[in-house]
């Protein structure tokens, strides 16, 4: 049994088909333990209130004993998992971390929608945060985002790590034609890696 938390981003209601409500369900289904909370105002998100959400769910994993503890987070919601982990957020660590098409903090600085500090990917102190709260990190993202113009290197770099690279999967929407992803749902149960580019 894997405890899972599921963090979506901007915009979204958790809508049918979306592969991260299909990875609830199909999860459940294998007898996993997942949360997966709609965060307040997705379209015009306050970071406060965000940041309080995910440190009750996290804590609330805590109060389930055993099973390896999961983040993974899409789009706005990578964002919010790195900062609540830089401002010790978590009580404790997470086994395995996934971020999946991380947006560029420029341009959701920019956004007049999302109240909050962008997060600082120059900050010293990110890396050393994210690591202390997740035991593994991996981030997958695609060759073409337009939520990330800059492209992955601003995370590899602030991270220090090498990104999983999905061809062609846009910012892993459902606009992009992303719905069911049995990739991810193997990797929850295998740890590994190279089942994230199978979908």
């Amino acid at each position: 049994m894997k405890k899972v938390l599921l963090h979506h981003g901007y915009t979204n209601k958790r809508p049918e088909g979306h592969w991260l409500r299909l990875t609830a369900q199909t999860l459940r289904n294998r007898g996993h333990q997942v949360w997966y909370p709609q965060f307040p105002a997705p379209d015009n998100p306050v970071t406060a209130d965000w940041q309080n959400l995910i440190s009750q769910e996290a804590d609330m994993m805590d109060e389930v004993h055993g099973g390896e503890k999961i983040a993974i987070a899409h789009s706005l919601g990578c964002m919010n998992w790195l900062l609540a982990a830089k401002e010790g957020r978590f009580t404790t660590p997470f086994d395995r971390v996934l971020l999946v098409a991380p947006p560029d903090p420029d341009p959701i600085g920019q956004n007049p929608n999302i109240e909050g500090e962008p997060l600082g990917l120059n900050d010293p102190d990110l890396v050393n945060s994210a690591f202390e709260f997740a035991k593994s990190l991996t981030i997958i993202a695609s060759d073409k985002d337009h939520w990330l113009p800059r492209g992955i290197g601003i995370y590899e770099e602030a991270l220090g790590l090498e990104a999983v690279i999905f061809p062609s999967a846009g910012h892993f929407s459902l606009d992009d034609g992303f719905g069911p992803w049995q990739g991810l749902w193997n990797w929850v149960e295998s740890a590994d890696p190279r089942d994230l580019n199978s979908r």
